[in-house]
């Protein structure tokens, strides 16, 4: 009768011993889903590709973007660059001379999502405001004529932002709204001023329904 006594007993140490670790690794186990749920992607940062209005259309402009929490993302735009465009200009001996043409654009958005149908979409509410400026020099017969345009663009809309679930540091941003243009124009010395507004993307010259842009986070 000893050996039962002395096995239940062993038993008994080694499950007293045994416990502690038990309930470590379970409530280890329990932390470790609430650890990863924390991870809403507040604070990333991220860069793509985005757009602003300009008087001869939509410009494709760098795109910088921070979340602040899982529903309000903050974009700031930037364009720039200058560029060479043959359009019939003549020099004085009547050869072809290409026009010469500089832009330059700010931007800033703010995204906040209204509802999240699964992880990977968004529904959002969109507004942005930008200016960017154009300055064309066109040259007929050696003589040059230099014209620019200022335009302060509003944006309100809808959109959504769609992550691709096999990358998601990678998202594409669709949206379409009211747009309100004020334009500033200046050519041979003399200016003019216009304003219009429209629904649909940021292409002022042709109808486009819907802006797209991309992300990326890191």
């Amino acid at each position: 009768m000893k050996q039962p006594i002395i096995t239940g007993l062993t038993l008994a140490a080694a499950l007293t011993l045994a416990l502690p670790s038990l309930g470590r690794s379970a409530r280890h186990a329990q932390a470790q889903p609430q650890a990863q749920s924390s991870d809403d992607g507040s604070g990333k940062w991220g860069v793509g590709f985005g757009y602003l209005p300009s008087r001869n259309g939509a410009i494709d402009a760098l795109s910088a973007t921070y979340r602040i929490n899982p529903d309000l993302d903050l974009d700031g735009l930037l364009l720039g660059g200058v560029a060479s465009t043959y359009a019939g200009g003549t020099s004085a001996s009547g050869g072809v001379v290409n026009d010469g043409v500089s832009s330059f654009g700010l931007g800033a958005q703010g995204r906040y999502s209204l509802f999240h149908p699964s992880q990977d979409l968004a529904f959002q509410v969109v507004g942005r405001l930008s200016y960017v400026t154009l300055s064309t020099t066109h040259t007929v017969l050696g003589n040059a004529t230099t014209s620019s345009s200022g335009l302060i663009g509003l944006f309100a809309g809808f959109g959504f932002e769609g992550f691709i679930p096999a990358w998601r540091a990678v998202s594409i941003e669709v949206n379409s709204g009211f747009n309100i243009f004020l334009t500033g124009l200046s050519a041979g010395g003399t200016g003019a001023n216009e304003s219009s507004a429209y629904l649909g993307s940021s292409n002022a010259n042709a109808f486009v329904p819907f802006n797209l842009a991309v992300h990326y986070y890191f």
